[in-house]
């Protein structure tokens, strides 16, 4: 995500074969000599933490916690996406491994040195299936093997080229001290996931759930991993209700509300004393096609579906324009990606293509059938839970009637239509993607080779050999340049299969009250420049006085 640095002036870090420099923390730009130490700011999401453990934890805004708060991930991202050198101060890369060497000064929370033997057992734990860990698909996917050198160095063996292969190595060490005696398969239920023990610039003090999560400054933190944070304390407050959530941040009873929604983004322009903050998210929403199911075998059907979609009047409309047309996997903001020219909203095209594939309405009902008179009829879901894509699959349904296609709604609960959609029991589904890290590497979502597999995420079931030939070859490739090509030459090919029907890059909205100075926010995330917000003394004030 992103990279914590130190207060100083930003050092340039050129990616070589060999790199080695200080750490910049992202915020550094935005800072001034008017900047203290001290204060409390109260961050509110609209949901509870999961669990702080780098190796099992699968929830966005826990991740943003463990890697820019409490714990130190090798690498971390710069404001071009690019890694930077973190708790690994510098690293050789070879065409068939990257050596890492580690920042002696690490320190966990409770006071043992942080070295390569936590890394390589964080490593291990991941890879072993008993583990299930997210680390082993999302991350280390690229890396076969690990070998300590000393207490300060490791050596990972790649299992395959890549061209960015850095990106796999965002993620953080776990301490090997407190968590080797916790089977793989208990790691998920591990005690230290509630009351964690880090080593980062924010130590654990407590979590009551449902409620808040209380941090504080680690006074000593090391200078040549970022020095000290500003702030004394973060304190997280959990608030369900979006109107309740407003009102706290409107009234000055949260400093940042990173539960902000797109309708509420006009009430926060207009209030004094707070600002609106709107960055590119890495969440892109879909509608995937079972294309096993007939009528959706057909890639003619499936663009045309597409073409069917007034997708930048659903950003408009859906998301009061906080968002970007997607045309792929690759977001906008990334240095891999090359714009490619979407399919248009045509209603007319779309008739076409699905006359061209022998859909017609045979008998004037509004229905188009095929020659065996089977009408063009799917049910799509979704989850009841989240309004926006619930708004999105009625829209839909009313757009895809007009070119006389008949749509089945059905909403359900969240995990019911997780389970749904990952035993490949459904039509179509309206669904988010959200992307863990950095790395361009759609061959879980679809090469051929996870279309049959159990609990794959290529549940559109995905078979075609030309963007299973372009995935493998920009994947393989560790020329960047040729890699870009590649993954552009794949967004054609794709469009031309439309598994999914790519709706939006998702932009995250969040208010900041103006006490807190220091903010910024981009893809990286909400908190990618915590280490550095800071209150003016003038403004700090004890929590209890604001009733929270």
């Amino acid at each position: 995500m992103a990279s914590l640095a130190a207060r100083g002036a930003a050092l340039g870090c050129l990616l070589a074969l060999s790199v080695g420099c200080g750490a910049e923390r992202p915020g550094a730009d935005v800072l001034t000599s008017d900047a203290t130490a001290g204060g409390t700011a109260v961050v509110a999401f609209n949901a509870d933490m999961g669990r702080f453990n780098p190796l099992v934890n699968t929830d966005q805004n826990t991740n943003e916690v463990i890697y820019y708060m409490l714990f130190t991930p090798l690498v971390q991202y710069g404001e071009s996406y690019e890694p930077r050198p973190y708790l690994a101060e510098s690293w050789e890369l070879e065409p068939g491994g990257v050596t890492f060497r580690l920042n002696r000064d690490a320190r966990w929370h409770d006071g043992v040195p942080v070295t390569a033997d936590d890394v390589e057992f964080t490593f291990r734990r991941a890879k072993d299936p008993g583990t299930a860990s997210v680390l082993s698909s999302a991350y280390l996917e690229l890396v076969e093997s690990a070998e300590v050198i000393d207490s300060f160095t490791i050596r990972f063996s790649f299992a395959r080229p890549h061209a960015r292969p850095l990106d796999g190595f965002w993620w953080a060490p776990v301490p090997k001290h407190l968590l080797e005696d916790t089977p793989p398969a208990e790691m998920v239920r591990a005690p230290f996931n509630r009351r964690p023990v880090g080593s980062g610039p924010f130590r654990f003090v407590d979590w009551e759930a449902g409620e808040r999560l209380t941090l504080d400054r680690v006074p000593d933190f090391p200078e040549s991993l970022g020095g000290p944070p500003f702030l004394d304390r973060v304190i997280f407050r959990f608030v369900g209700e979006p109107a309740t959530l407003l009102s706290e941040a409107l009234t000055g009873r949260v400093d940042v509300n990173g539960s902000l929604f797109p309708h509420q983004a006009e009430q926060v322009e207009r209030t004094p004393g707070v600002r609106l903050l709107s960055y590119p998210f890495r969440e892109y929403y879909y509608i995937g096609w079972n294309v096993r199911r007939p009528p959706l075998q057909d890639p003619r059907v499936r663009r045309a579906l597409t073409m069917a979609l007034d997708r930048g009047r659903l950003i408009d409309v859906l998301m009061y324009g906080y968002g970007q047309l997607a045309t792929g996997t690759i977001a906008p903001w990334h240095p891999m990606f090359t714009p490619i020219e979407p399919l248009a909203f045509d209603l007319a095209a779309a008739g076409d293509s699905l006359a061209a594939a022998g859909w017609i309405d045979r008998d004037g009902d509004d229905v188009r059938e095929n020659e065996s008179g089977t009408p063009l009829r799917f049910t799509l879901m979704t989850n009841h839970e989240n309004p926006v894509r619930v708004d999105i699959a009625q829209l839909a349904q009313a757009r895809l009637a007009r070119i006389g296609v008949a749509v089945d709604l059905r909403t359900l609960e969240w995990q019911t239509l997780l389970a749904r959609h990952r035993g490949r029991e459904f039509d179509a589904v309206v669904q988010s993607w959200v992307l863990d890290n950095f790395r361009v590497d759609p061959a879980a979502l679809f090469h051929s080779s996870q279309a049959d597999r159990p609990g794959s995420y290529n549940r559109s079931g995905l078979k075609d050999p030309v963007v299973d030939r372009l995935i493998e070859a920009a994947t393989g490739t560790t020329d960047p340049e040729a890699a870009k090509r590649l993954w552009t030459e794949f967004s054609l090919a794709l469009q031309q299969a439309q598994p999914f029907t790519f709706l939006m890059w998702l932009d995250e909205l969040a208010s900041v009250s103006d006490r807190l100075r220091g903010v910024e926010m981009d893809a990286r995330g909400t908190l990618v420049t915590v280490a550095d917000w800071w209150i003016p003394p003038e403004r700090r004030w004890h929590v209890s006085e604001r009733g929270s």
